[in-house]
């Protein structure tokens, strides 16, 4: 009897360990608290000079209250990094950053059946944090960042990354307008301005500004063999380049044209949903200086700086 009882004792004595083990519920209540500067920053801790931001997103609690900010910035020398800043969520086993392929990760099953790139472990539950971006990190893709419980497949928090104006490639060189025209809706209302900037190398720009459109699955920026573009087949029918991914459904942006790209046989920029062969929306192109009354090609001026937010919620 009395060794019964002793195996019985030492059956609990495992499975309390290993519960312990499996759980550690001792995390919740115990913060591993973390505090990097940003990469490169000044003694101030504030972003180095030459780094740009590109996306940024509030976080919003899940499975476990989750706090703070998610902002990715483009470094000097090229890197992206993701910053959580003011940030702070329960501690827990085998937390993971994910930077998941939806526009909202709200539950766990977005989590599962959106696919994901894992940045690694969270270096801390509470306190500022970097992580850098594989180049495999697509922001036009990949637009949440979720603090995933890998032991228990639970998502305790995420923030939705909202693009901000891209000036980059254009920020403050000379460049002259080669053509232009204005967006129209088909399948959807579209509105803002393409232009076609040529630059002192020879590199030509293909320019969004106050540009917004809704938002979809797969979008696609088209270079369209047409003057126009009023249906999906013209797109279909007349031939087509691609040119990249949509990079926001708002805001401004900007896309390196081919140079082999003939802009007399390429006349219209269209936006097409490649997932359902959908053309969301067309701006037709005229060559500035071509048109009767047109102004003669104007030396573009310096387009700024990171603006507001531009992806819609």
């Amino acid at each position: 009897m009395n060794t019964r009882k002793m195996y019985i004792g030492i059956g609990i004595a495992v499975l309390v360990v290993a519960g312990w083990a499996l759980f550690r519920p001792e995390l919740l209540f115990i913060d591993n608290e973390v505090d990097e500067s940003f990469p490169g920053a000044s003694k101030t801790g504030a972003p180095s000079t030459g780094s740009t931001v590109l996306a940024s997103g509030e976080f919003t609690g899940l499975a476990h209250e989750t706090r703070g900010t998610a902002t990715v910035y483009r470094m000097k020398d090229g890197r992206r990094v993701l910053r959580l800043s003011d940030f702070e969520t329960s501690n827990g086993p085998a937390l993971r950053v994910y930077m998941v392929a939806a526009e909202k990760a709200s539950d766990n099953d977005t989590v599962k059946n959106a696919g994901f790139v894992d940045l690694g472990a969270l270096k801390g539950n509470v306190g500022d944090q970097n992580y850098e971006l594989p180049a495999s990190v697509d922001l036009a893709k990949h637009r949440s960042v979720a603090i995933w419980c890998a032991r228990f497949s639970v998502n305790f928090g995420s923030a939705s990354l909202s693009s901000t104006r891209d000036t980059t490639p254009v920020a403050a060189a000379p460049a002259s307008e080669i053509a232009t025209g204005q967006f129209h809706g088909v399948a959807h209302e579209t509105s803002g301005k393409a232009t076609v900037y040529r630059f002192a190398d020879g590199k030509r720009v293909l320019r969004f500004t106050e540009f917004t459109t809704s938002n979809g699955p797969d979008l696609r920026v088209f270079m369209i063999a047409a003057e126009d573009a009023t249906d999906s087949d013209t797109v279909k029918k007349a031939g087509h380049v691609e040119i990249a991914r949509l990079k926001g459904n708002q805001g401004d942006q900007n896309y390196d044209l081919p140079a082999d790209l003939d802009l007399a046989k390429y006349r219209a920029v269209t936006i097409w949903c490649n997932r359902f062969g959908v053309n969301f929306a067309t701006a037709p192109l005229s060559a500035v200086g071509k048109t009767a009354g047109a102004a003669p090609a104007r030396a573009l001026t310096p387009l700024g700086v990171a603006g507001r937010p531009t992806g819609r919620e």
